[in-house]
């Protein structure tokens, strides 16, 4: 159920910046509010808060974000604090993001790697899983010992596992059939 309601609501919003044409800003200041949110759930809890009254949800939201946000999104947050839906804004937030990626063809992709990769070899991958999936790479690099070599893809629920500690296992799991 609050998947539903998250999704609803991120596309609501989503709807409405575009048609509004506000999306950037939209986009850009709900990444903003995330961190600030993130940093201070409080006022989030307080928004949801049935023991906080309309008039107090309102001077909270007047206070903070009016004029310093898109209109949009301050009667969006408006909204949630009315509803009482503040809490799901988190993952709201994130639910919007995958839209406006989905909408700009931008594919989020983790590489993990044993050691860190030059700035050439992240461009290489980049344009290579850019010409392998036809959208436009977004490309976050992490690194993990454990894997030895090579490299670790995870992109839109897939995984793609080029590692030498990958080969490895797979090398041992092929020698224990053979010698039982």
């Amino acid at each position: 159920m609050a998947e539903l309601i998250q999704k609803v609501y991120a596309e609501a919003l989503f709807d409405a910046a575009c048609e509004d044409g506000t999306l950037e800003e939209t986009r850009s200041q709900l990444d903003t509010l995330s961190g600030i949110f993130n940093q201070t759930p409080v006022f989030l809890t307080l928004l949801s808060s049935p023991a906080v009254t309309d008039a107090e949800k309102e001077e909270m939201l007047s206070s903070t974000l009016e004029g310093r946000v898109e209109p949009i999104l301050y009667n969006f947050m408006r909204i949630l604090a009315q509803k009482q839906r503040a809490s799901y804004f988190p993952k709201i937030a994130e639910c919007f993001t995958s839209l406006y990626r989905d909408y700009h063809g931008i594919l989020p992709v983790a590489a993990i790697t044993a050691v860190p990769m030059d700035a050439s070899q992240k461009e290489k991958l980049t344009a290579r899983l850019s010409r392998m999936t036809g959208k436009k790479v977004l490309l976050e690099c992490r690194i993990d010992p454990s894997l030895i070599g090579g490299v670790l893809l995870r992109y839109d629920g897939h995984e793609l596992d080029g590692t030498v500690r990958q080969q490895l296992d797979s090398l041992h799991e092929k020698l224990s059939h053979i010698v039982l």
